[in-house]
């Protein structure tokens, strides 16, 4: 297979290159996957992303473009060879960038996910969370260790202080029975991948849970069906097709303060043809998109 080519072309959409302190959207990679425990690949995943994020033009799909937006790199963050020890310095440097920046983080396994929500829950205290992923990852201990990704949002509201009912779970379709568990139990709102299909009436169930909070998202490429994004850890049939996601997330965003998206469980390793990164790839800049003409 032959490589894209983006010769000539600029990363971000030419938006990148202006300094942490103007920037409007700062993006972050943390290119680790030590937690994947069914298949290694999503380090991979903030290099790829950024090569192909060259052709993405800097307009969103309904045609308003995002002229003016201020985009700074900084690279890839470090988490070391265990996220159980490595998570708190990342999180250190993300909550020390300016929180009026729209924070974008490239995973990375979901568990990279514990430092982006621990440093989201300083920058903005009253945050709220959606949780895009066909699993809900809220497993105490799972596949060997309580630092897996099926314990990525149990660890991640253990060390941000985040209450489990300012987060709602969309498109879950997989669930261990102590997930749902602890769903019912802390009075967590879940929307399932069959009744977002085709119905604007549950996204808007998840708007009204949202209104007026300061929403980051975190977005499991496996929320989308394998046909839409073969290459990540753990595929789950029965998803979102991209059209779905997409206008899912304009209508359950529409009410919040959007401050943050991180992208995870990309694998190019068993990509095809670099569907999932491009479908990532659409996700993030029509997410910069609601956030850039909300603001204005």
């Amino acid at each position: 297979m032959k490589e894209m080519n983006v010769a000539g072309l600029t990363p971000w959409g030419g938006l990148a290159g202006h300094s942490i302190d103007t920037a409007d959207v700062i993006v972050a990679g943390i290119a680790y996957d030590g937690s994947a425990v069914y298949r290694k690949g999503a380090a991979q995943a903030p290099m790829r992303i950024r090569d192909l994020s060259a052709v993405m033009p800097p307009v969103t799909e309904d045609a308003r473009p995002l002229d003016g937006l201020k985009v700074h790199d900084l690279g890839d963050l470090d988490a070391g060879a265990d996220i159980e020890t490595g998570w708190s310095d990342v999180a250190d440097r993300l909550a020390g960038l300016p929180p009026s920046a729209l924070l974008t983080v490239l995973g990375g396994d979901h568990c990279t996910a514990i430092a982006t929500l621990a440093a989201q829950a300083r920058r903005h205290p009253d945050l709220a969370v959606l949780w895009v992923d066909a699993h809900p990852d809220l497993c105490d201990f799972s596949r060997g260790g309580r630092w897996t990704c099926g314990c990525a949002m149990r660890r991640a509201l253990e060390v941000s202080s985040i209450g489990p009912a300012r987060v709602v779970i969309a498109g879950g379709r997989d669930y261990d029975p102590e997930e749902l568990e602890f769903i019912r139990a802390r009075g967590m709102l879940l929307v399932s991948a069959s009744e977002l299909a085709g119905d604007s009436g549950s996204a808007r169930m998840v708007a009204d849970a949202l209104d007026g909070k300061s929403l980051h998202i975190s977005f499991d490429i496996d929320a989308l069906d394998p046909a839409f994004a073969p290459g990540t850890e753990i595929p789950s049939a029965g998803g979102l097709s991209t059209r779905q996601a997409l206008d899912f997330l304009r209508i359950a965003t529409a009410g919040s303060k959007l401050v943050g998206l991180d992208v995870v469980e990309v694998s190019p390793p068993f990509d095809h043809g670099d569907i999932t990164t491009l479908a990532a790839l659409k996700v993030i800049f029509e997410f910069w998109g609601l956030f850039w003409h909300g603001k204005r």
